[in-house]
C-alpha cells in the first residue's frame, strides 16, 4: 500500500487542513462581463511611437504610462504603470495587443489583486468572442484559467478599439486558485512534452519558461512529471495521479475537442502553462490563448467533424494526450465530461443564445472599432456574419455554423462507455482546533446516483483498516462529509474514498492512500511571533532591518532545538535548521528571515503580502505552523500571550521578549458585533471604534471578493461553508468565524 504524504499547516484558528481543492475567484469589477469597460492609457506621443514601431515589434520594454479603469459603477486612476506589446504573432499584425505592468516601477503595487493585465486584439477573429466564449466554457467546466471580458481601449484619449481583457498567469494568479508557492512554467510551441532525461538539466529549454528558475526543485520537479508521463507502464494511472491533476487536463481537453482549439499541447504542442501546486504535490494544467478555435484554421485541417478520440497530431509523439487516453479509466470521465458539456454547454441552443447576447453587448465597440480591419479587411457585416455562417481567408466556419457541425459530429462519434459511477473533483481533511476530531469532505460529479460514499482509514499504518459512510452535505453539489474522532495516542491517519455506484465503484485516490499528521503536542515550541516588513523597529548584528521570527519555548526541562526546522516551503520542510541553541522553560529565540549565511540567519524572507511559516522535527512532523495574511510596515502578529493559540497584531513589537501584556483576542471581540451568523445574504457589523480595514478568507486561506459598505457585507454570492472575518481596528487584528447557508 503507498501512502501520499500531505503535509499539513494551521489557519487563523489553529485548524488544520489538507486540501485537493481550487478556488474559482468572482469576476469582480474589473472582469464584469455585462458591460463593456473601458481603459485609458495615457503615456509620452514619442513612447507610444517607439511601441508602434514596427522595428520594436519584438521589445518588451516597459514604457512609462498612467491608467484608468472605468465600467459605468468604477472609476480608478493610477499614476505610473508600465506599458508595452505583448503576444507571437500580433506583434506583427495592425491590431497589436498590449500588457499592463502594475508593479514595474512601484513595487508591490497592485489594481485588484492583480500586478498585470493582458489587453488582446483578437486581430484573427472577426467575432472578436471566440476566446472569451472558451474561456467562459472553462469557467462552466470549474476549471482555474483566466477571467476575462471585453473592453474598449483608448491610448492617449484615441479609440484604439475593442479588446478582450486577459488575467495575467503570475503568482497572483495562482495564489488565488491554489493557495500555493509552487513553480510555474510556460510552455510555449515545442513544448511536447516527450522524454528527454530524468534531471531538470533536460528541460533547460527555451519553450519550458520557468517563472522562478531559482526556486527550489526548479525544472526537477517537471522532470519527475515527464518521466512518469512517459516511462510508466504498470500502475500508469496510480503514479499519474500523484503528480497530475488528470480531472483538470480531462475537462481541457473537452474545451479542445468541442472547440476546435488546435494551437495547444495536444496537437500544436503550445498554448499551456504547467503550475507544480504545493499542496497536492500534482501538476495543474492551465490553458491560455483560445482565440484559433471555432472554426478558425491555418493548418488546412477540417476541425469540424475530427475523430474525438484522437484528437492529437497523427504520427506525432504527443505523450499527454495519447498516454491518458490510451486509459479505459481517464476515456470514461473524459466520456461523461464531454457529454455533460454536450449537454448543458456545448450545443447549437445554448451557444446560438450566448453568442447572441455577446454581439448585442460589444455590438456598438466593435462598430467603432475602425483598426480591427486593416488586417484581414474585416468590415462590419463581416462582424455580424461571423457568429453565424460565414467563410473567408483563415476563418473556415462561422460560429454558429461550426458549433452546429461539431456537436453533430460529436453526438455521432460519442461512445458507450463504461458508466464511471462518480468522478472526485476535490476533498478536504480538517483536523479541530483541539485535535480531537477529523473532518472528511469530498466532492464528487455524480454520473449516476451515488448509494454511498465512504472514507477509508487506518492509524500509522496498521492491518485493520476502519470504514466510515459519509453523510450528504450538499445534495446539489454533491458533496459529502465526515467528522470521525481521532485516535487517542497515535498521530498520523491514511484515508481514502470509495464513491459506490449502483454498479460501479470509484476509488480514489487510485491506489495510494492520503495521508494526514497530527502536529506534536508533546514539544511546547512555538512560532510566538514574527515581522514581514521590518523598515524600522530592529536591527540585526549588521545594522541591517530583517525580518524577524521568534521562537518561544514553554516546555518544564531545557531543550536543544538544533533538530527543529523552520520553513516557509511545505514541501520542504528541512528548509532552515535552527542553531543547536539550548532553550530554557519560558525561553525565546530570535531567527532573522534574511536569506543570509550566518548565525541565527534563516535562508528564506518572509513575504510581506503573506504565506506560511512552519516548524518543523527532525522526523519531519508538524510540530506549530502559521498562515498570514498582508503585513503591515513595522507591525508585528503575534501570539496574544506567549504560546497561546490565538493572534493578535501589535503596534510594539517584542521580538525576543514576552507578548504578555497586550489585549487577547477574546478580550477584542467585545468591540465588536457579528449577526446574524449563520446568514445567507447579509452580516451586519457594527465596532465601538472604526474598522480600518476588514476582509473575508475562506477555509483554503482564499481572500473572498465581497462587498463591504461599512455597515454589512454582502455573502450571498458566496458557497455555503464556513469562512474567516477578519477586521483591523487600529493595531488590533480581530478574528471571526461567519457560517454562509444556502
Amino acid at each position: 500500500m503507498k501512502i501520499r504524504l500531505v503535509f499539513t499547516f494551521t489557519f487563523v484558528l489553529s485548524v488544520l487542513l489538507v486540501f485537493s481543492q481550487h478556488s474559482l475567484p468572482p469576476k469582480g469589477e474589473l472582469f464584469r462581463d455585462n458591460v463593456v469597460s473601458s481603459i485609458y492609457v495615457t503615456l509620452p506621443a514619442d513612447s507610444l511611437a517607439d511601441i508602434l514601431d514596427y522595428d520594436n515589434r519584438l521589445s518588451d520594454y516597459h514604457y512609462h504610462a498612467s491608467f484608468v479603469f472605468d465600467n459605468g459603477v468604477v472609476r480608478d486612476s493610477i499614476a505610473v504603470v508600465g506599458f508595452r506589446l505583448r503576444g507571437n504573432t500580433s506583434r506583427k499584425s495592425q491590431k497589436k495587443s498590449f500588457k499592463i505592468s502594475f508593479n514595474e516601477y512601484v513595487s508591490g503595487q497592485k489594481y485588484q489583486g492583480l500586478e498585470k493585465l493582458n489587453i488582446n486584439g483578437e486581430h484573427n477573429d472577426p467575432s472578436l468572442s471566440r476566446a472569451k466564449y472558451c474561456f467562459d466554457f472553462l469557467d462552466y467546466l470549474e476549471v482555474p484559467a483566466s477571467r476575462t471580458n471585453h473592453v474598449r481601449l483608448y491610448i492617449n484619449g484615441e479609440y484604439f478599439g475593442l479588446y478582450l481583457n486577459v488575467e495575467h498567469y503570475d503568482e497572483e494568479f495562482t495564489k488565488s486558485r491554489f493557495n500555493g508557492k509552487g513553480n510555474l512554467y510556460k510552455c510555449t510551441y515545442g513544448a511536447d512534452l516527450q522524454y528527454r532525461g530524468a534531471t531538470g538539466n533536460s528541460y533547460k529549454l527555451d519553450y519550458y519558461e520557468i517563472k522562478n528558475p531559482d526556486g527550489p526543485n526548479a525544472y526537477e520537479d517537471l522532470a519527475r512529471f515527464i518521466t512518469v508521463l512517459n516511462n510508466t507502464s504498470s500502475d500508469f494511472e496510480c503514479e499519474i495521479e500523484q503528480i497530475f491533476n488528470v480531472n483538470s487536463y480531462l475537462k481541457c481537453l473537452v474545451t479542445d475537442v468541442l472547440s476546435g482549439n488546435w494551437d495547444g499541447p495536444n496537437y500544436n504542442k503550445n498554448n499551456f502553462y504547467l503550475y507544480f501546486n504545493t499542496h497536492s504535490d500534482q501538476f495543474e494544467y492551465i490553458p491560455y490563448d483560445l482565440d484559433n478555435t471555432l472554426g478558425v484554421d491555418f493548418l488546412g485541417v477540417e476541425w469540424s467533424d475530427r475523430n474525438i478520440y484522437n484528437w492529437s497530431k497523427s504520427n506525432a509523439n504527443r505523450p499527454l494526450f495519447t498516454k491518458i487516453m490510451a486509459r479505459e479509466t481517464y476515456r470514461n470521465r473524459f466520456n461523461y465530461f464531454l457529454n455533460k458539456a454536450l449537454s448543458e454547454y456545448f450545443n447549437p441552443t445554448l451557444a446560438y443564445d450566448r453568442f447572441n447576447d455577446i454581439r448585442l453587448l460589444i455590438g456598438d465597440a466593435a462598430k467603432a472599432d475602425t483598426i480591427r480591419m486593416l488586417d484581414y479587411g474585416y468590415t462590419w457585416s463581416d462582424f455580424n456574419s461571423s457568429f453565424g455562417y460565414f467563410s473567408k481567408d483563415h476563418v473556415k466556419y462561422g460560429i454558429q455554423d461550426f458549433v452546429t457541425r461539431r456537436y453533430n459530429s460529436a453526438v455521432s462519434q460519442l461512445q458507450t462507455l463504461e458508466t464511471t459511477g462518480g468522478i472526485p473533483l476535490w476533498h478536504a481533511a480538517v483536523l479541530n482546533a483541539v485535535g480531537d476530531s477529523i473532518t472528511y469532505t469530498i466532492r464528487v460529479e455524480e454520473e449516476e446516483s451515488l448509494e454511498s460514499v465512504v472514507v477509508n482509514y487506518n492509524w500509522e499504518y496498521q492491518s485493520a483498516m476502519w470504514v466510515d459512510t459519509l453523510d450528504v452535505l450538499d445534495s446539489v453539489n454533491h458533496l459529502y462529509s465526515k467528522t470521525i474522532a481521532w485516535h487517542p495516542t497515535l498521530k498520523q491517519v491514511a484515508y481514502s474514498f470509495t464513491l459506490n455506484g449502483s454498479t460501479i465503484s470509484t476509488e480514489y485516490p487510485v491506489c495510494d492512500m492520503f495521508s494526514l499528521v497530527k502536529p506534536s503536542n508533546d514539544i511546547k515550541l512555538y512560532i510566538n511571533e514574527l515581522m514581514a516588513d521590518n523598515s524600522t523597529t530592529k536591527m540585526d548584528g549588521d545594522g541591517e532591518y530583517e525580518d524577524w521570527i521568534e521562537v518561544f519555548y514553554n516546555g518544564d526541562s531545557p531543550i536543544n532545538i538544533g533538530g527543529y526546522y523552520l520553513t516557509d516551503n511545505l514541501s520542504n520542510p528541512f528548509k532552515y535548521k535552527l542553531p543547536a541553541n539550548t532553550m530554557l522553560p519560558g525561553g525565546f529565540k530570535l531567527i532573522w528571515a534574511d536569506d543570509e549565511v550566518g548565525a541565527d540567519h534563516a535562508n528564506f524572507k518572509l513575504s510581506k503580502s503573506g504565506e506560511i511559516l512552519a516548524l518543523f522535527d527532525a522526523a519531519g512532523s508538524l510540530i506549530d505552523s502559521i498562515s498570514f495574511m498582508e503585513q503591515s510596515k513595522d507591525v508585528s502578529l503575534g501570539r496574544a500571550k506567549d504560546g497561546d493559540p490565538n493572534w493578535i497584531s501589535f503596534a510594539e513589537s517584542t521580538p525576543g521578549y514576552s507578548n504578555t501584556g497586550f489585549s487577547r483576542i477574546d478580550e477584542l471581540q467585545s468591540q465588536v458585533s457579528v449577526y446574524p451568523n449563520p446568514s445567507s445574504s447579509r452580516v451586519y457589523i457594527t465596532a465601538n471604534s472604526p474598522i480600518e480595514e476588514l476582509w473575508l478568507i475562506d477555509m483554503q486561506g482564499k481572500m473572498q471578493d465581497v462587498q463591504w459598505n461599512k455597515q454589512f457585507l454582502n455573502i450571498s454570492a458566496l458557497p455555503a461553508g464556513v469562512y474567516f472575518l477578519n477586521a483591523r481596528l487600529g493595531a488590533k487584528l480581530i478574528h471571526y468565524k461567519i457560517v454562509k447557508v444556502n
